[in-house]
C-alpha cells in the first residue's frame, strides 16, 4: 500500500511541477476514488498535500527564474482573504449534518464550473490572443481583481486553484509566458493552499498521514520535472496543460451528474 501511495505521489508531483495543474484537479479524484475520502476530507487533504508538494516545486521554479516576485505578491494579496473566508465558511456549513450532502454536491459543482471557465480562458489565450497595447499591463492588473477574488473562493472551497484557475488568470491578465505563469501559479497556491489547509485542519478533516506519504513520493519526481522544464518548448507545455485541463473537465462533469 505504501509503495502504491509513493508511486501515486510521484506521478502527481511530476504533473504539478511541470504544468501547474494538479493540486485539486488530479488529487481530488485520487483521494475520492482510490483512497475513499468524502468530499470535505478530500478537499482538506488536497489543500494540505498541494502545499507540501508545491514547496519544493516553488523553490525549483524560483531557482530557474520563473517567478516574477512583485506580480506574484500582487496576486497573493488579492486572493488570500477570499481563500481563507471560503475555507472557514465551508467547514462551518459542513458542521451541520443536514447540509452534508448539499455541501458535497456544491463542492463538485463549483469544481466543474471552475474547470470549464479556466478552459475557456486558456483556449482564448492559446488560439485567440491579441497583441498587447502600451497600457495593457496596467489595465489587466485592474481587471484581475474580481477574477482573482473568485479564484480564491474556488481554491478555498474546493482545493482547485493552480493549473485550472490561477494559471489561466495569470496568462490572461498578467501577460506572463507559460513557464512564468506556471512558476507563479505554483508559488502563489503553495501559500494559499497552506492557509486553506490550516482552516480545515481546525475541525480534523485532513488526513495528514496520507498527505505526507504522497508528498514523499512527489519528491522523487523533481529531477525528471526539472529536466523536462529545461528541454521542452513553451508550446509543448501549453498543449500538455490544455490536455490535462480538458481531461479534468470531462472527468469532473461526469462526477457531478453521477453523484
Amino acid at each position: 500500500m505504501i509503495v502504491t501511495e509513493l508511486l501515486v505521489g510521484a506521478i502527481v508531483g511530476l504533473i504539478i511541477s511541470t504544468t501547474g495543474v494538479g493540486g485539486g484537479i488530479i488529487i481530488l479524484p485520487i483521494l475520492t476514488y482510490f483512497f475513499g475520502l468524502n468530499a470535505l476530507a478530500a478537499v482538506a487533504t488536497a489543500n494540505f498535500l498541494s502545499m507540501l508538494m508545491k514547496i519544493s516545486s516553488s523553490y525549483m521554479h524560483f531557482k530557474m527564474g520563473n517567478i516574477p516576485f512583485k506580480g506574484a505578491m500582487i496576486v497573493l494579496a488579492i486572493m488570500l482573504p477570499s481563500t481563507l473566508l471560503a475555507s472557514v465558511l465551508v467547514t462551518w456549513i459542513a458542521s451541520f449534518p443536514q447540509y452534508q450532502l448539499q455541501t458535497e454536491w456544491g463542492i463538485n459543482a463549483l469544481v466543474t464550473v471552475a474547470i470549464l471557465f479556466s478552459l475557456y480562458l486558456f483556449l482564448q489565450r492559446l488560439f485567440f490572443s491579441l497583441p498587447l497595447k502600451p497600457d495593457a499591463k496596467q489595465h489587466n492588473i485592474k481587471s484581475l481583481l474580481l477574477p482573482a477574488v473568485m479564484a480564491g473562493i474556488v481554491l478555498g472551497a474546493t482545493g482547485v486553484g493552480g493549473g485550472v484557475v490561477v494559471l489561466p488568470l495569470l496568462l490572461r491578465y498578467m501577460q506572463l509566458n507559460i513557464k512564468q505563469a506556471i512558476g507563479t501559479s505554483i508559488f502563489v497556491t503553495t501559500i494559499l493552499s497552506g492557509a486553506s489547509a490550516l482552516a480545515y485542519a481546525q475541525d480534523g478533516h485532513t488526513d495528514i498521514k496520507l498527505a505526507l506519504i504522497l508528498c514523499i513520493g512527489a519528491v522523487f519526481s523533481m529531477p525528471l520535472a526539472k529536466y523536462l522544464l529545461l528541454r521542452l518548448s513553451e508550446r509543448t507545455f501549453q498543449l500538455i496543460t490544455l490536455f490535462i485541463i480538458v481531461c479534468s473537465a470531462i472527468m469532473m462533469s461526469i462526477n457531478l451528474f453521477v453523484s
